[in-house]
């Protein structure tokens, strides 16, 4: 057992403080929010000391959480689930956030525009994921555009858990129109 599992069940208490534990909620129709996990830092004061593992921890927490919101049910509808990472201070903890859009992918991706991580932070959280050795796959992009200067780091299922599932693929940003051309006029391989 590692020691990011002994946390689960008071992390869990948490997101019942924070009104969170029932997954319903966030499958009801054109559902749009993205909640952080917790408030405050001392309500996951029981996490360890060393900020690398209570951030394992939180990552870890997160993204089975997410897993249990996406695995509630399937819907017909087009929806569209994942934790979402926003740069802070490298003193604080992560702060994870549930986001949910329960509605048609093209118009969140008129407000969304999802490249791979550039940023440190970006590069740093992709790390974080690939030590935690996860049986399940997630794909990282990143947000620049939404607040200038403020990196936001969207993890999600890297595959479609079912067919009305929009996956982190579908909100990519454009190719910018140079390299469309240039790749257009080169000959076949």
């Amino acid at each position: 057992m590692s020691y990011t599992n002994g946390y689960e069940s008071l992390l869990w208490k948490v997101l019942e403080k924070e009104q969170l534990a029932d997954l319903s909620q966030f499958h009801r129709a054109h559902f749009f929010d993205e909640v952080p996990l917790y408030s405050r830092e001392t309500d996951v004061a029981f996490l360890p000391a060393s900020r690398a593992r209570a951030n394992a921890a939180l990552l870890r927490f997160s993204l089975k959480f997410l897993q249990a919101v996406i695995s509630y049910g399937e819907v017909q509808t087009p929806f569209f689930a994942a934790v979402t990472i926003w740069d802070g201070s490298e003193e604080d903890l992560i702060q994870p956030n549930l986001f949910v859009w329960s509605g048609p992918p093209k118009k969140l991706k008129q407000k969304l525009e999802l490249d791979a991580p550039a940023t440190a932070f970006g590069k740093e959280i992709q790390h974080q994921l690939s030590k935690l050795r996860l049986r399940d796959r997630f794909a990282v992009r990143e947000d620049t555009t939404t607040a200038a200067g403020i990196p936001r780091v969207f993890l999600a299922p890297a595959r479609r858990p079912y067919p009305a599932f929009a996956t982190l693929a579908d909100f990519r940003k454009p190719a910018r129109s140079g390299k469309r051309q240039r790749a257009a006029n080169r000959p076949d391989e």
